[in-house]
């Protein structure tokens, strides 16, 4: 057993001097990959979004950003939505564009979230408590309003209509889905 092991370490540490010559250093690895300094590295792809774009700072729509497009949620690791007794997401096709968060305390308005011109933004809702979160809540932010209307019942998992308004305009994004826990 004591020669098996000896044999198996000399293995690992022959393999692991092997190419040090070769060796990269962090700086070299991070240019070969693209998210090194300097060069012209590729556009990153997929769904990784930088840590400045996972918490939301803001209440109000980025200049220039068009309010009507509400975008992917993406990584919302960050987003403080605060003390919350339950959460509702309304989702098209698989994206998610709406998370809402309320404590079970009416006097207690909601808080959600939004993408819009790339910024995550900060909602209130205008009713309180986790009912109101549960039966469609109307969201708002400087320049932008948010409103779900889900089909009736008391299912965590319903059909629903989202509409979006700002500017006297409004855009209605249908057959949705509103999944609350």
């Amino acid at each position: 057993m004591r020669t098996l092991l000896t044999i198996s370490a000399a293995v690992l540490l022959a393999a692991c001097s092997q190419g040090e010559d070769t060796a990269e250093s962090g700086d070299d690895f991070a240019a070969r990959v693209g998210s090194g300094e300097g060069g012209d590295a590729p556009a990153p792809t997929g769904t990784v979004a930088p840590a400045e774009s996972t918490i939301a700072r803001t209440s109000a729509v980025p200049a220039g950003a068009n309010p009507l497009q509400l975008e992917k949620l993406g990584n919302i690791a960050r987003v403080d939505l605060g003390a919350s007794d339950g959460r509702c997401t309304f989702s098209k096709d698989a994206v998610e564009m709406l998370l809402v968060a309320a404590p079970d305390d009416t006097a207690v308005m909601g808080k959600g979230v939004v993408r819009i011109g790339g910024e995550l933004i900060n909602l209130s809702a205008e009713e309180g408590g986790l009912g109101a979160v549960y039966g469609g809540p109307t969201m708002t932010a400087e320049g932008v309003t948010v409103r779900v209307v889900p089909a009736a019942g008391n299912d965590s998992l319903r059909t629903a209509d989202l509409y979006v308004a700002a500017n006297g305009e409004q855009r209605k994004i249908a057959g949705g889905k509103w999944a609350c826990g």
